[in-house]
């Protein structure tokens, strides 16, 4: 089944139960998947075990009857995109969350989360790993960085299904409360659907109010450019470090009117399978040097 039919299929199907102007009222009906059997979610994130948005998340799997096994990182980790831990031990904690069956902090990046949440810690078989959600959009070109992507990547690389969800700094409460029911919804017929191999199915939501919402969308990733810079410091004791700046962006929205980050400004939901699949290379079959 072509990408755009089958996502088209779990929006229809998500925001059927979900309904956008009354977030919070059905957060407690009972959503399980085809067939009535619950659904065992591992959620994992780059922001860390605190970051409210992921107890939110816990709360509204486990309020519509699903398990849920925690596995965050101890400390805020954006940015780490695939990267995980070889040579060193990795040490967890016991944690609580309201709404989980099981929870751990880890000391590591969230890739190893999910490796240790697939292969260590959760008691049985996950149905499903869902990453977030993040604070700030994962789009374009931000895909490929993105610890939250990148721990459900590691999910799907290993055949498993896996949703990454995001949604604006800016966004209202109401609106975070909202992602967190709708990426739930999203879930659960993402447990079942007939997707790309090795897919991550990338969620973002708009920033505006909830009852602004136009709908959800499939779309491509836009071509968002970061141009980042770095500031000097000369410490009194000859140490030379360098900060971050604050990043600059460069993007031609004319060029990618249906691209996320366009269709997010317009308060559209969207979605996108991100694939290993690569280009057709046939196009440069004649550019190896001869040995």
């Amino acid at each position: 089944m072509p990408c755009r039919r089958i996502i088209a299929a779990i929006i229809a199907s998500a925001a059927g139960q979900c309904k956008l102007t009354n977030p919070l009222n059905s957060v407690m009906l009972m959503g399980l998947r085809e067939g009535g059997v619950p659904v065992h979610f591992l959620l994992v994130n780059d922001d860390g075990f605190q970051s409210p948005e992921l107890q939110m998340l816990c709360r509204a799997a486990a309020g519509r009857g699903h398990r849920v096994t925690v596995v965050a990182p101890a400390t805020q980790q954006s940015g780490k995109s695939h990267c995980f831990t070889i040579t060193n031990p990795l040490t967890v904690h016991r944690g609580e969350m309201p709404g989980a069956d099981a929870a751990w902090q880890v000391e590591g990046t969230p890739v190893d989360c999910t490796r240790l949440g697939l292969y260590a810690l959760a008691e049985g078989p996950v149905d499903l790993v869902i990453s977030g959600i993040n604070q700030g959009y994962n789009i374009g070109l931000a895909t490929y960085v993105s610890g939250t992507v990148g721990a459900a990547r590691e999910a799907a690389f290993d055949r498993g299904r896996a949703l990454a969800v995001s949604t604006e700094t800016s966004a209202p409460p109401e609106m975070r409360a909202f992602t967190a029911e709708y990426a739930i919804r999203t879930a659960e017929k993402l447990v079942t659907a007939d997707v790309p191999p090795q897919s991550v199915c990338n969620l973002n939501t708009p920033a505006c109010r909830v009852e602004d919402i136009r709908g959800a969308r499939v779309c491509s990733i836009c071509h968002l450019m970061y141009r980042d810079g770095y500031e000097r410091y000369d410490g009194p004791r000859g140490q030379t470090t360098y900060w971050l700046k604050p990043m600059e962006t460069q993007w031609d929205r004319e060029k990618e009117p249906e691209s996320d980050l366009a269709l997010l400004l317009e308060n559209w939901i969207t979605l996108t399978f991100l694939t290993p699949e690569p280009c057709d290379q046939t196009p440069w079959r004649d550019f190896p040097v001869a040995p």
